[in-house]
């Protein structure tokens, strides 16, 4: 759906940009605001990796 939050997975050998969306991410994202007083209101979370070689 148009507008849905995602976070993005940073290839960081080939620059690679993946796009992802994760319910259960975003779920302890709010959690962790709540324990510590917060209403999540919006953020930004970049993972930086490499394939894994098999």
């Amino acid at each position: 759906e148009a507008g849905e939050h995602h976070e993005h997975l940073i290839d960081i050998e080939s620059g690679e940009i993946i796009e992802f969306q994760n319910e259960e991410l975003e779920e302890m994202k709010r959690q962790v605001a709540l324990k510590m007083g917060y209403e999540l209101v919006d953020h930004r979370l970049e993972l930086f990796g490499k394939k894994i070689k098999s």
